[in-house]
């Protein structure tokens, strides 16, 4: 990254002490403001700020497990006084052991970054970001999978994970970016995101697997900057009209699922995504069927508690079996094994459409 772009990060002390520590560093939703709103938490019977939106985050590797895939997410807000003089050392998260539970290392890692400001950060404004202001075009020349020829990679990749090539087309409207200007999408799978009708971004995926741990490898996904992934779920207009509705972690969780899934964009839940779920699904039941290793972390608990007493036919933490993740999975099998595990935590499981 060049001077000029280290500029335009909202928080550059932040930054560059990450880079100093861990070398590389990713930056996830680049010049987005952090959208927060002070209330009262009758819990705790203190004031404190509910952070609406996170906007921008350092991505490394965590130094407190063995993580080299980038999952320690650092906000850029990590460590700055809230607007009552207080730290917030609660913006920072680990996906890999969810080792920032431990308030024990979120201080050392406070600590670990201050040693290297030369003076005290100042974060810059950044920008609004609203979903229904944002609307996001092809990146370049695209054909819908279902016409490509049968011998296309990217229609073999698909049958190799067990997805219809026509299906995916036709019901996900995902195409193949034959010719971009940007190298992270062509011959890429591209993975539109709607919201009302209007496609609100893309999910750009490589066609086939790497050593997705090796830092020179290009990311598995990339997103069309400006995405509010936070203020979105994939696949919850066509998810909306079902009974049930089924949390996953990723667009081929879905795909997995049916079209009664939706995803998160990775193992957490937003507010503005869990009241977006809350309302669809209120009046019937829901599922949270994240990874296996998600499902008994700190801040997926939470979330479950969160959402527990909220649907009218119960809400259900469905976790598989270690080593299995929905896409490994046959479709009716996973089903099934979803409804006899929602069973038992008293939450009625229904795969039919609504009436009407």
């Amino acid at each position: 990254m060049t001077m000029t772009e280290v500029s335009q990060v909202l928080n550059k002390q932040l930054y560059l002490s990450c880079k100093q520590i861990f070398s590389y560093v990713r930056i996830q939703n680049k010049g987005e403001s952090q959208q927060r709103q002070v209330g009262y938490d009758v819990r705790t019977n203190t004031h404190k700020a509910h952070v609406r939106y996170s906007g921008e985050y350092y991505i490394v590797s965590c130094p407190f497990c063995n993580d080299t895939r980038y999952r320690l997410y650092i906000n850029h807000r990590f460590g700055v006084p809230d607007e009552f003089g207080r730290p917030e050392l609660h913006l920072a998260h680990c996906f890999n052991e969810d080792c920032l539970s431990d308030y024990r290392n979120r201080e050392k890692l406070y600590d670990l970054v201050r040693g290297h400001f030369t003076f005290e950060p100042v974060v810059k404004k950044g920008k609004q970001v609203v979903a229904s202001d944002f609307t996001a075009s092809w990146p370049g020349e695209v054909i819908r999978v279902d016409k490509l020829p049968e011998d296309h990679t990217a229609r073999s990749y698909l049958d190799s994970r067990g997805f219809d090539p026509n299906r995916i087309g036709t019901y996900y409207n995902v195409h193949f970016c034959h010719s971009s200007d940007r190298w992270l999408c062509k011959n890429r799978l591209i993975i539109p995101i709607y919201q009302n009708k209007k496609m609100r971004g893309w999910q750009a995926r490589y066609v086939g697997e790497l050593d997705w741990k090796d830092p020179s490898t290009p990311p598995k996904y990339y997103t069309c900057p400006g995405t509010p992934r936070a203020q979105l779920l994939y696949n919850l207009g066509n998810a909306s009209n079902y009974h049930t509705g089924v949390i996953t972690e990723g667009v081929s969780d879905v795909w997995s699922i049916g079209p009664m899934g939706v995803c998160t964009f990775g193992a957490s839940m937003t507010g503005k995504q869990q009241s977006m779920f809350i309302s669809a699904f209120k009046d019937q039941a829901g599922i949270l069927l994240f990874d296996p290793e998600e499902m008994e972390k700190a801040a997926i608990q939470m979330l479950i508690s969160n959402m527990r007493g909220k649907f009218k036919n119960g809400f259900a933490a469905v976790t598989l079996p270690d080593g299995v993740d929905p896409g490994s999975l046959e479709r009716d099998t996973l089903r099934s094994y979803i409804v006899e595990k929602a069973l038992e935590q008293k939450c009625v499981v229904s795969w039919k459409r609504k009436e009407g």
